[in-house]
């Protein structure tokens, strides 16, 4: 879901569907120059409350990259989150977050949603994250006090609070589609994404040319379920770096028993925080947390892991600080992240018995990493929350899309591939293409997962197989 902004990135085939012509399409968008890439940048204005729309209004944030080559249509994506926006990216860093296929095919346009950065940016008087306040209560004292923590968080927030749902985004996204005078566009929707690109399907079946979903988000899936499932992803993913640094001479904790190590210095910081020099100490919680962020960038940052665990064994938690800061204390991020999935998941607890109990699942499941997980964080923070869920999860039932690629990774630590598998079922006509890796997400990351992704977005033709082997290595 969050990516940490510290270390920032078949069997069925269709005919293409060539539903947008190779000319641009007439736009009611007042384009400007920005940047100094060649791109374009604009506002699209939409009602705040979908419901009324002759109310208030928000200005959404647009950025366009038009197609270098033989152009196909308009591509809208999203990179996750939320909380992230995609107009600065695809202004500034297309390169990094597209391939050259796409480029050349698409015209790229990134859209801050609502509630996020120039969309709006919500904003709340007390911080989302509290280092005194544990997300694992284990009195009824303690998660009255976290109840009435989250309570107030959300009433120290502006009111655009109770209007970032998804359902809400989804229909801004068909405002810019209609103001690009697109009849049709083509999506790809990474992580939160994968939720975003859900709802649009669900409202707007006929308006998608391709629609590619990666590190998916099953949005038909209860709370219960995606914690537990969530917790077993981070585990799994934990147990993988280890067993990288058992084979890999240079990992900086080669040599020694890595879950051992582990254990121990989260032990540590149970007993008393983790020293951060110049910074805060690093609780427990904080700890596993920083350290989940990482895996979702894991391999290609597993160096980095090794060093930070490392580090903070000889009592110098200043990496794992670092990460801590940016994916727990981002105002701005966190702030939107809180906001808007607390409109979208139900946490489905009923009081403190319910909570310890799906508590004890998650620990049985994940004895290493306690039970981290971003489900997790968003369970026990939208408990209390002054506003109820807009849109919780409820079955997907999509039957008039066109084709839709699912795209999952065997060892993601943020979305497990089974919840691309599920969501899959609730799509007539999709197809799930499952790249063997580690890591949150496989564009740009599997040369074979890439490959398709663009293949189908750009031709209509959905891949000819069904998983992705990893890379081989240099």
């Amino acid at each position: 879901m969050k990516r940490p902004s510290v270390l920032a990135a078949f069997a069925l085939t269709i005919p293409p569907l060539m539903a947008v012509p190779g000319s641009a399409a007439a736009s009611t968008i007042a384009w400007r120059a920005c940047g100094s890439t060649g791109a374009e940048c604009g506002t699209v204005t939409v009602p705040m409350d979908w419901s009324h729309p002759d109310g208030r209004k928000l200005s959404l944030a647009v950025t366009r990259r038009k197609a270098t080559k033989a152009r196909v249509g308009t591509l809208l994506y999203n990179p996750g989150g939320p909380g992230t926006g995609a107009a600065d990216l695809v202004r500034d860093w297309a390169p990094q977050f597209f391939s050259p296929r796409l480029r050349e095919r698409f015209d790229i346009v990134g859209i801050d949603p609502r509630g996020v950065g120039g969309s709006g940016q919500i904003s709340c008087r007390m911080p989302v994250h509290d280092p005194q306040m544990t997300q694992f209560p284990s009195t009824e004292r303690e998660y009255e006090r976290m109840v009435a923590r989250n309570r107030a968080v959300g009433k120290s927030c502006d009111p655009l609070i109770r209007y970032v749902d998804t359902m809400s985004v989804a229909r801004d996204f068909d405002a810019v589609r209609a103001a690009l005078g697109e009849r049709k566009v083509s999506y790809l929707g990474r992580s939160y994404g994968s939720m975003l690109g859900t709802q649009y399907a669900r409202l707007f079946p006929d308006r998608i040319r391709t629609m590619a979903l990666d590190g998916v988000v099953d949005h038909g899936m209860p709370s219960r379920r995606l914690t537990g499932q969530a917790a077993s992803a981070v585990e799994d993913s934990f147990d993988r770096f280890a067993a990288w640094c058992a084979r890999t001479t240079d990992c900086e904790l080669h040599g020694r028993p890595v879950a051992k190590v582990w254990d121990a210095l989260v032990h540590r910081a149970e007993r008393r925080p983790l020293p951060v020099p110049g910074g805060r100490p690093l609780t427990a919680e904080e700890l596993r947390y920083s350290v989940y962020a990482m895996l979702t960038l894991f391999p290609e940052f597993g160096q980095g892991l090794a060093r930070g665990i490392a580090e903070a064994d000889r009592d110098d938690s200043s990496l794992l600080g670092r990460m801590r800061d940016q994916a727990l204390y981002d105002p701005a991020s966190t702030a939107a992240y809180r906001a808007i999935l607390c409109q979208d998941i139900d946490p489905q607890v009923s009081g403190f018995g319910e909570l310890r109990r799906r508590e004890r699942m998650v620990r049985r499941r994940a004895p290493h990493m306690g039970g981290t997980s971003e489900f997790w964080d968003m369970t026990t923070g939208c408990i209390g929350w002054p506003v109820r869920p807009a849109d919780p999860q409820r079955p997907v039932h999509i039957r008039d899309a066109p084709p839709v690629l699912l795209v999952g990774n065997t060892h993601d630590p943020a979305t497990p591939l089974g919840w691309a598998r599920s969501l899959s079922r609730g799509i007539r006509g999709s197809q799930v293409l499952a790249y063997d890796g580690d890591g949150h997400t496989a564009y740009l990351r599997n040369r074979c997962a890439t490959s398709g992704i663009d293949r189908y977005l750009v031709t209509g033709a959905l891949p000819s197989v069904q998983s992705c082997p990893a890379d081989p290595q240099p």
